[in-house]
């Protein structure tokens, strides 16, 4: 197999996640190319939408379950939980990822609210690094799904 195809099957469900980061039938190159057409249509790029969930998230640190820190119009709360998820482009599991400004292995959760509108987005710590650094936005129908409209609208990038 080559390196994408070992991605794609880490990717699957009892891969790298029990559940898995892409349930069977969905191929890795048409998520990764559809999620770039819808982000484009907002006149970004994935680059800055998971930069911008990182950003965020980082400016976050110090909250926990149950504290938000607020952070200009969002409220950030990370839910530190036991465990390690790894980056399926990480050299191996349990390992850090390299490419692009990296992901380290992290279970952790999120819940973002734009104080706005009230809209809410809830999704994992590494999901920052895999849209930043991959262009992934998680498979559609996996828990790792963050859709690539409900994240630029939460972290209010087109205004």
């Amino acid at each position: 197999m080559g390196r994408f195809e070992d991605i794609e099957q880490r990717m699957r469900p009892g891969g790298w996640d029990t559940s898995g980061f892409l349930l069977p039938g969905s191929g890795l190159a048409e998520v990764l190319a559809a999620d770039a057409d819808l982000v484009r249509r907002h006149g970004l790029d994935p680059e800055q939408v998971g930069g911008g969930l990182a950003d965020l998230l980082l400016a976050g640190a110090g909250s926990d379950r149950g504290r938000p820190v607020r952070i200009g119009d969002h409220n950030v709360e990370i839910l530190r939980q036991r465990g390690l998820i790894t980056c399926p482009w990480a050299p191996e599991e349990f390992e850090a990822c390299h490419v692009g400004v990296g992901g380290h292995p992290t279970a952790n959760r999120f819940h973002i609210e734009l104080l706005s509108s009230h809209a809410r987005l809830d999704g994992f710590e590494l999901s920052a690094h895999l849209m930043r650094d991959h262009g992934f936005f998680g498979g559609p129908g996996t828990r790792f799904r963050l859709e690539p409209d409900q994240v630029v609208e939460v972290l209010d990038l087109t205004s």
